[in-house]
């Protein structure tokens, strides 16, 4: 079996993505997610049963991108009731000079990499992070929550160039 690069199949992703792009998820978290769900689906591929991998990646690319979205909603309907007894501020992100000692992507929003900077070098709560930035503890979880899974998907997009099935 020849090797299958998995960016071979970021049109293929994209199109699938498109479908949800009303969704309250940015397009690029669609991908992230769809592309998580392709790595899936050639983990678990099997050849020998016959079926192409697009069409069997299909079920687990819109699986990833579902549980997203739906998370996406809970998380909204939820923030949204919070939102009510948490009087919003639109907070600067400033924090001292040595603010990342972790080493983060060039294009990871910087919101994100502070809240992770805080959460794992410092060690402090997500109601202490909230309290420091002048956000609310909701605010800080979701970009937490966003600033991980944007780890995620590039750590697997950089260690899986190459997947044979």
């Amino acid at each position: 079996m020849k090797d299958i690069k998995f960016e071979d199949y970021l049109p293929f992703v994209k199109r699938i993505a498109c479908k949800y792009v009303y969704s309250r998820l940015p397009f690029e978290d669609l991908i992230q997610e769809g592309m998580l769900g392709l790595w899936e689906a050639m983990q678990r591929y099997e050849p020998e049963r016959g079926v192409k991998l697009t069409t069997y990646a299909t079920f687990w690319i819109k699986k990833r991108i579902l549980d997203a979205v739906n998370n996406e909603n809970k998380q909204h309907l939820h923030a949204s009731k919070l939102n009510e007894e948490i009087p919003s501020s639109n907070a600067e992100f400033k924090i001292s000079e040595n603010e990342e000692k972790l080493n983060f992507p060039d294009n990871m929003p910087h919101e994100e990499r502070i809240v992770l900077s805080l959460s794992f070098e410092e060690q402090l709560t997500l109601r202490e992070i909230a309290e420091k930035l002048n956000i609310s503890r909701e605010k800080c979880r979701q970009l937490k929550e966003k600033g991980l899974r944007r780890l995620k998907s590039m750590i697997i997009l950089g260690f899986t160039s190459k997947i044979i099935p």
